[in-house]
């Protein structure tokens, strides 16, 4: 049987391209729905000051510690007359592709809206003059129907394959006079609110509108800012609450902000609280999302009252998240991923959790070790050791008897001893991942500043030390009926959610060599089903395994042929699939074998829709055969 190369295949496929027409991607089938989760960032990847080759290696680093929601500017000032605009298209789509959710910020003001009075005020204060209220809000409300209408992934009027977002944010902070020039004015942002909102409810019904954030203070609140929009434009402005409670100055629960005598509180929960009495006592019904909140590791570029370290930054930043959960708050941006001002915005640009060179703060690593922990949870009371004022401990419910307690000390460090529940898997995880078996009646715990986790699972779990990941039923169950490490691997991510090629939302786990994925509405052992990353890896090349050269038969004896896909298996590939799983473990062949270099020369592969077969001919018989590492070559 000839050889087919690589380079063949793809002269073939070249030509296929001529002749089968091509769908379009569904960028809006992989879009999160709404609620969002809690887990957001301010990643700014639709800023024009990031190349392409910067913003697709931040995409890369939110995902990877699963940050499922993004807050985007999308700037009318940057737009242009056109009804399109090729650089936000591209961007949109990336993020889209990628599964995470966008709040759309519809913001800046285009040179011919700006009143010529507030021109020259930028001007002589010094400040950018595309923050002038623009003198036409109606030009506004219309921009804004037609960005609605491109990014509304209803197919009509879309932009390249239908990237949608599904939240739109009507300016931002419009309560400063920085971000709303000359000075903030709650009529005419009343106008904006009123007329923008009705004009993106015409071009999407199902869209998610949400105020321009606000400063807590003295945004809401009696005779504040909001009070003096809705009453010009309506508690029907906008569906969602967005506020920006920054406690930049000090720890987010910092008892000495909390006067009870004179209802004083100023933390986090206390910002957190006004903003929910005030929304009761205009009607109520509407959720609060934070859609920015953070603290700055700005050094001396900066006041030092503003100067956090690092690690207090990390510990700053998953007890605000927890502390907004156990307000009721449905979502929380964190601003920012990279400092997307380079500098040019003290104290706030350095509250990004990714330096400028892209490597990672600590709390970088504390965001997805939060994530790995509660993604799945539910906030349910206050645990066993909590003290106002003095211990912090917030559980969390996993929906199956399982509970994770997020604790620390809110003054000098502690030991407590924390009681752990009978028949249930106990884990001490610290801030960053790290994790150890706890056993016994109770646990011994030293508490600080610095949050950890207890976690009790109901059902058998492993922790596995080689990768710091942790297993458990049932997909702990799948992968021991499967060949546990010969054929999956270990464990190389935590669990966390993922949009599916249907546009479901699944909860998976990633594994050396594979996927796997929980469908809950099948029942066991359906309910555990592998990634098609054999499938995955082709088309991340451009490759559609379905253009790839078939055969009409089976080539020899040997040989067993599969008409389903019209490929064939044979030796020694055949008897490795036949005895490791076959069908159900790795899928049909996807492919005949050819030569291909995977870093060290070229070597005899195959394509399964699950994996990647690969001939090791220098190895001893047993291990002639060996499985592609696609899942450490596919993980987002």
């Amino acid at each position: 049987m000839k050889r087919l190369t690589l380079l063949s295949i793809l002269t073939l496929l070249t030509l296929l391209a001529l002749l089968i027409p091509s769908s379009p991607a569904s960028g809006a089938a992989r879009q999160p729905g709404l609620p969002p989760s809690l887990f957001g960032l301010n990643m700014y990847l639709t800023g024009r000051e990031r190349g392409d080759a910067e913003a697709t290696a931040l995409l890369g680093m939110a995902t990877q510690i699963g940050a499922r929601w993004s807050r985007e500017e999308i700037s009318w000032a940057a737009w242009g007359p056109s009804e399109d605009n090729r650089f936000y298209d591209r961007r949109l789509g990336q993020i889209a592709d990628a599964g995470v959710g966008i709040i759309g910020m519809l913001l800046t003001t285009p040179k011919q809206y700006r009143d010529p009075a507030c021109v020259r005020y930028a001007k002589d204060t010094n400040q950018p003059e595309y923050w002038c209220a623009p003198t036409d809000m109606a030009a506004y409300a219309r921009w804004a129907a037609g960005v609605v209408e491109r990014y509304d992934g209803d197919g009509y009027k879309d932009a390249p394959g239908s990237p949608r977002v599904a939240a739109w944010e009507i300016w931002n902070e419009p309560d400063l006079d920085g971000t709303w020039l000359p000075r903030a004015d709650a009529g005419a942002y009343a106008q904006m609110l009123r007329l923008a909102h009705d004009a993106i409810k015409a071009a999407d019904p199902t869209a998610t509108v949400l105020n321009g954030g606000v400063y807590t203070f003295d945004a809401v609140g009696q005779s504040g800012f909001m009070d003096r929009v809705v009453d010009l434009a309506g508690w029907d402005s906008f569906d969602v609450i967005s506020i920006h409670p920054w406690l930049i100055d000090h720890a987010p629960d910092d008892p000495s902000l909390i006067n009870p005598r004179e209802r004083f509180d100023v933390t986090i929960p206390g910002r957190i609280e006004l903003v929910k009495r005030w929304a009761a006592a205009r009607g109520g019904g509407k959720p609060i999302w934070i859609s920015e909140m953070g603290w700055s590791t700005c050094g001396g570029s900066c006041a030092p009252q503003f100067a956090k370290s690092e690690q207090e930054q990390a510990d700053y930043m998953v007890r605000s998240f927890v502390l907004a959960a156990a307000a009721g708050v449905e979502h929380v941006s964190y601003f920012q991923l990279e400092d997307k001002f380079g500098g040019g915005q003290q104290p706030w640009g350095p509250a990004a959790i990714v330096r400028d060179d892209l490597s990672p703060k600590p709390a970088y690593i504390a965001y997805g070790a939060m994530v790995a922990q509660l993604q799945f949870a539910r906030y349910r009371g206050t645990g066993p050791l909590h003290r106002p004022g003095s211990l912090a401990d917030y559980r969390f419910d996993l929906g199956d008897g399982s509970t994770v307690d997020v604790l620390w000390s809110l003054g000098a460090p502690a030991s407590a001893s924390f009681p752990l529940t009978a028949g249930l898997s106990a884990a001490l995880i610290d801030r960053d991942g790290g994790e150890g078996a706890l056993a016994g009646r109770a646990a011994s715990l030293s508490l600080s500043g610095r949050p950890i986790y207890v976690r009790q699972l109901s059902g058998r779990s492993r922790s596995f030390g080689e990768t710091g990941q942790s297993l458990r039923d049932p997909f702990l169950g799948y992968w021991e009926r499967g060949g546990g490490l010969a054929i999956f691997g270990f464990p190389i991510s935590a669990e966390r959610v993922e949009q599916g090629a249907d546009g479901g939302s699944y909860r998976v786990q990633w594994f050396e060599r594979n996927r796997f994925e929980l469908h809950p509405e099948n029942r066991p052992p359906y309910n555990v089903q592998l990634g098609l990353l054999g499938v995955e890896s082709l088309a991340r090349r451009g490759i559609d395994w379905r253009g790839l050269p078939t055969v009409g038969g089976p080539p020899s004896g040997q040989c067993r042929y599969f008409p389903e896909t019209g490929h064939s298996l044979c030796p020694p590939f055949r008897a490795y699939w036949e005895r490791s799983g076959g069908l159900a473990v790795f899928g049909f062949p996807i492919s005949e074998p050819f030569d291909e270099d995977l870093g060290g020369g070229a070597r005899r592969v195959q394509y399964f829709e699950r994996n990647r077969f690969e001939e090791h001919p220098e190895q001893p018989a047993a291990y002639r055969v060996q499985l592609g590492r696609l899942g450490a070559e596919l993980m987002p």
